[in-house]
């Protein structure tokens, strides 16, 4: 659905961003949509092994892959070792159910916080990079451990 949105907006769009936007590869992830879907100019369509193929893309040179939408699939690249940053955007509302990024049981990551940015509203933006080594006092597991 992502892809869908992003296609129907940004393709009629100009100025420095959307130019920027529309003119790079984008590569959408799918078990929905065929090649032939995809009409914005340079997507291109990645199914079966998400990770494998995720792999290869950042092995390529070219810059950063950045991803819009989708906790599916950032739970997947978390899950092997793919992803060198992430930027969450917190909202001040709580809620008592909804799909959760970080689920149960999901593999430890340590992250290290490099940047928070509020932005209006009570929004932040908080940019966490793969830390260098574990934090003290997390365990395997994810959960606390006494210091």
């Amino acid at each position: 659905m992502t892809y869908q949105g992003f296609a129907a907006a940004w393709p009629s769009r100009t100025g420095e961003y959307a130019d920027k936007l529309n003119g790079m590869p984008k590569y959408v992830v799918s078990t929905t949509l065929s090649q032939s879907d995809l009409t914005w100019d340079n997507s291109i369509l990645i199914q079966g092994d998400v990770a494998r193929e995720m792999s290869k893309l950042k092995q390529q040179p070219g810059g950063d892959i950045l991803l819009a939408g989708s906790i599916r699939l950032v739970q997947t690249l978390l899950e092997h070792d793919l992803v060198d940053e992430l930027r969450l955007m917190v909202y001040p509302i709580v809620l008592g159910c909804g799909r959760r990024l970080f689920e149960d049981g999901s593999k430890m990551t340590a992250m290290r916080l490099v940047e928070s940015k509020p932005v209006g509203g009570g929004i932040v933006i908080l940019r966490y990079v793969q830390a260098e080594e574990p934090i003290r006092g997390m365990s395997d597991s994810g959960g606390r451990k006494p210091v």
